[in-house]
């Protein structure tokens, strides 16, 4: 059973990673979600709730002023992701490492390896038409990982916690 368990997380790992890499090759033109979003989402509403909101991200202004509401509510999506995706990434590392490593080892190294794909996946998508790697990225990705590897953390320790009560 145990290696059916390092298997599946071996797949899971290579998912996340194959994913990735199909991700960062895609220009941006064939991931743009704002006509979709367009015809989801009521625009209007969307606009009147935040037009004030104005943010600077990678020397770039986000307002819906200069994005257009699609675009704003995209940009956070995206954003989303990446924090998302980057905290998966981490547990499944931390998953396939907890294998071999002790835990005291196998979550930095879960982190490492984290914010490695990540600087890599920022760097692959300056090849990529139509796409830039920004470090605000890579901090963003990080951000998710270190999250996850601190919920893990404290699983952890309320595991600990309760075996001993």
């Amino acid at each position: 059973m145990r290696r059916f368990g390092f298997l599946l997380h071996c797949l899971l790992l290579a998912a996340v990673l194959i994913g990735l890499f199909i991700s960062s090759s895609q220009p941006y033109a064939d991931q743009d979600m704002r006509g979709t979003i367009s015809k989801v989402v009521d625009e209007k509403n969307w606009e009147a709730r935040f037009q004030d909101i104005t943010l600077q991200y990678s020397g770039r202004e986000v307002s819906i002023e200069e994005k257009g509401t699609a675009g704003f509510i995209e940009f956070f999506l995206r954003k989303g992701v990446h924090f998302a995706t980057f905290a998966f990434l981490a547990y499944c590392w931390y998953r396939v490492l907890r294998y071999r490593l002790a835990f005291s080892a196998a979550l930095p190294w879960s982190a490492f390896l984290s914010l490695l794909v990540a600087v890599l996946d920022e760097w692959h998508q300056t090849f990529t038409p139509d796409r830039v790697g920004v470090v605000q990225d890579v901090l963003l990705d990080l951000s998710g990982s270190l999250t996850m590897l601190a919920c893990i953390c404290l699983a952890n320790l309320w595991a600990k916690a309760r075996a001993k009560s």
